[in-house]
């Protein structure tokens, strides 16, 4: 009876333990083919956290998050660290932002009405979803006049349903006034530049460094005259500096007349900028600006599992994503399992032996 127990608990060991599971890693994310393309254009990388855990129970999930993350690509052409995750639905406390913080996170969203503050940022969800049917200019439209940016909504699979662009809400934002950026190209852009000295017809600016944690972008200013009319704006350490048209619709440096008395100007930490007006003396106001005088326009990539799926529908379009990716699971047998087998093939045929063999001597036993 006991070797029957034996062999049944032998052979059902295989079916009641219980798989392991393991990520599978995104390999268009870490190849040059679709990753590296991707990177270089501009586009970022962030976290959207692990599949089955709630960063507001499991804090760990924002670091196992990050660290899968790093293992595949850089954030960033400009930065390797990532600056952004994906929130559940619903609020955070004070706790996980400090995790988030901790582990070099900036930017949140995008499913919170929490306002952005000096800690980290929180971009609303702003002007819907790319997706056909779905997607809307109206509401588009009604975000920048709301909020002053688009922040677009963007997951190629849901469930087992296969989702599609709307491909003519796409084309009328491809010949919008929109500055194609990211949640940690803009965040890392907020840093104008600073008055350094100046004459009556005059100002010599110099860029200013990126906020702490951020990446090293060049900053975004809008520089304004009371009076006069600019007449030149050169870098005077030895670097030069583009005139913009407002077709540049990808962050670099440069610099946009506005009109007669106002510039947008993006330039790099220490470079040293002089604007020179006729006329009188004129104040000089300097305010934190956005690329070329654009509205920022965001496209995220959530849940993103597969960086060719996600990103296939926008390979010659101008829009940049953020993507926040998320290990897909894959479940797989676990170590425990092949050394049943080998226990099992060793054990089983010894033990049917034995028990016939018993069994033999019984009977004999019994005769005599």
């Amino acid at each position: 009876m006991r070797k029957g127990l034996f062999l049944i608990v032998c052979f059902l060991l295989p079916i009641l333990t219980p798989t392991a599971v393991a990520w599978n890693p995104d390999g268009f994310l870490s190849q040059e083919i679709i990753g590296g393309e991707r990177l270089r254009l501009g586009d970022e990388f962030g976290c959207h956290g692990i599949p089955g855990k709630d960063i507001r129970s499991d804090t760990e999930a924002i670091s196992e998050c990050r660290d899968y993350l790093m293992s595949q690509i850089n954030a960033s052409k400009w930065g390797d660290a990532p600056l952004s995750f994906g929130l559940p639905e619903g609020d955070i406390g004070a706790d996980v932002e400090q995790v988030l913080l901790g582990n070099g996170f900036r930017i949140v969203g995008d499913q919170s009405d929490t306002d952005r503050n000096s800690l980290i940022w929180n971009l609303n969800r702003s002007g819907g979803s790319l997706e056909k049917n779905v997607a809307s200019i109206t509401e588009i439209e009604a975000a920048v006049e709301e909020n002053g940016f688009v922040n677009m909504y963007w997951e190629a699979e849901i469930g087992d349903l296969n989702v599609r662009r709307d491909r003519d809400v796409l084309n009328w934002i491809e010949t919008q006034p929109f500055w194609f950026t990211t949640w940690g190209e803009w965040y890392s852009s907020t840093h104008p530049v600073e008055e350094v000295d100046r004459t009556n017809r005059t100002v010599i600016l110099k860029g200013t460094a990126a906020r702490l944690g951020a990446w090293d972008v060049p900053g975004n200013s809008i520089v304004h005259l009371s009076s006069g009319t600019i007449t030149s704006i050169e870098r005077i350490d030895g670097g030069s500096l583009t005139e913009l048209t407002s077709d540049e619709r990808h962050l670099m440096e440069g610099y946009r007349l506005l009109d007669n008395n106002s510039v947008a100007i993006t330039v790099n930490e220490g470079a040293n900028i002089q604007i020179t007006w006729s006329g009188d003396d004129a104040d000089v106001e300097i305010i934190e600006g956005t690329f070329n005088n654009l509205t920022p326009f965001m496209a995220v990539g959530h849940h993103t599992i597969d960086l060719f799926e996600w990103s296939s529908p926008f390979m010659e379009s101008p829009l940049r994503f953020t993507w926040l990716i998320e290990p897909k699971p894959e479940v797989g047998d676990s170590w425990i399992l092949p050394l049943l087998a080998i226990v099992i093939a060793i054990v089983a045929p010894m033990a049917i032996y034995h028990t016939i063999n018993q069994e033999k001597k019984d009977r004999e036993k019994a005769a005599s």
